[in-house]
């Protein structure tokens, strides 16, 4: 376009009619076609959009406002359209940004028309909500996702919700957000006050899961993870990590020398990893975790072998032996599933590692070398 004649106002408007009359071709198609129509100019109502802006900024006389608005009122169906259109690529050639684009102009549009006494573009006042969602949904899968939280904080404030529950995405999609920005106080209040008002909303509850795990919060998780296992009963991964959750527990009890607690909480881990496997026999990390469980229990009994071994009394000696005799029994019984963990998964070091130091203990110096060979490889 020639500089010269950029800030006219008529060559805007020709631009945007131009675009406009395009879009106008390809939304009959959309009617038809619906999502399966693939737009020739993805962006062509955006177009439409952007210079009847400018029109409207060049603009001297009163009529020439009016007529860039009444263009954009026209552009605004446009935009929607094209904004699902797109929005259906999802990621592939810009349909998340292309449809956030389209969706937040619809909005912009509507401002200005209802700021110069025109009619809103929207029937009702739910429209306009669903708007500021559709917006923020596009916002949420976009490189920025910056630019959705001002849409988000707004539906919160509105307290959005519809039939599908959609209201509880708003507090995900924020709380990710602030999650990304390092925003911890700010993520966990929206967190909390999400869970609060969409207490069934599986996203959140498993968002609230892994922010306790991350904060070591095992106790209260405790509950929440057996209210996940109501919602979704073959879920493996919630046993797992119920039986995870124990299991840190009980090496805690272990650390403070409280034997009697260390032996119910490893009882309820054994539970739970056993769950999983009842649902899924193959699981490496159920599997895994039953034979490090029982290898960390002998390894704590190790530690009363050692302050054992300078004790040459009668009674010492006694004990020590039975220490010796308790420990490798423990050890025989973490090998099957640490065995099994390896057939599952041949190339995990940990399983490897584990395997190496039970046949060192053992004595079976030939099966430990050739685990060390392996580790060295790795």
């Amino acid at each position: 376009m020639d500089p010269a004649v950029t800030t006219q106002h008529k060559t805007w408007m020709v631009r945007g009619n131009v675009y406009n009359a395009l879009s106008a071709i390809e939304n009959a198609s959309m009617q038809t076609l619906q999502n399966k129509y693939k737009l020739k100019d993805p962006l062509a109502a955006w177009k439409a959009y952007q210079s009847f802006i400018k029109a409207k900024e060049t603009a001297v006389k009163g009529f020439e406002t009016k007529d860039a608005l009444k263009a954009l009122q026209e552009t605004s169906a446009y935009l929607q359209s094209f904004g699902y259109n797109n929005f259906s690529n999802g990621k592939n050639e810009n349909g998340y940004e292309n449809a956030f684009n389209c969706f937040e102009a619809v909005l912009k549009i509507d401002k200005m028309l209802q700021d110069n006494g025109m009619k809103s573009v929207f029937n009702q006042a739910d429209d306009y909500q669903n708007q500021l969602y559709i917006t923020a949904l596009a916002g949420m899968n976009i490189s920025n996702r910056a630019a959705s939280v001002p849409y988000l904080e707004e539906l919160k404030k509105r307290n959005f919700n519809d039939k599908n529950g959609s209201g509880a995405t708003i507090y995900q999609g924020l709380f990710e957000y602030y999650q990304s920005t390092k925003e911890d106080t700010k993520a966990e209040e929206v967190l909390a006050e999400g869970r609060t008002k969409f207490p069934n909303d599986n996203n959140l509850l498993f968002s609230e899961i892994n922010l306790f795990l991350q904060k070591g919060k095992l106790t209260e998780l405790i509950d929440k993870l057996k209210k996940a296992k109501e919602i979704e009963p073959n879920n493996v991964s919630i046993y797992n990590t119920l039986g995870n959750v124990y299991d840190n527990l009980c090496q805690k009890a272990w650390e403070a020398n409280d034997a009697a607690k260390a032996n119910e909480y490893m009882a309820e881990a054994i539970n739970h990893y056993n769950d999983a496997l009842t649902k899924e026999p193959n699981n490496f990390i159920a599997v895994y975790s039953l034979g490090a469980l029982h290898y960390n229990k002998a390894a704590q009994v190790g530690k009363e072998v050692n302050k054992l071994s300078s004790d040459y009394t009668a009674e010492g000696t006694k004990k020590y032996k039975e220490k010796v005799a308790e420990m490798g029994a423990i050890f025989d019984q973490a090998l099957p599933y640490l065995e099994k963990a390896e057939k599952i998964d041949p190339s995990d070091k940990n399983t490897i590692i584990a395997l190496k130091e039970i046949y060192a203990r053992k004595g079976n110096f030939e099966k430990s070398n050739l685990y060390k060979a392996r580790l060295e490889k790795m």
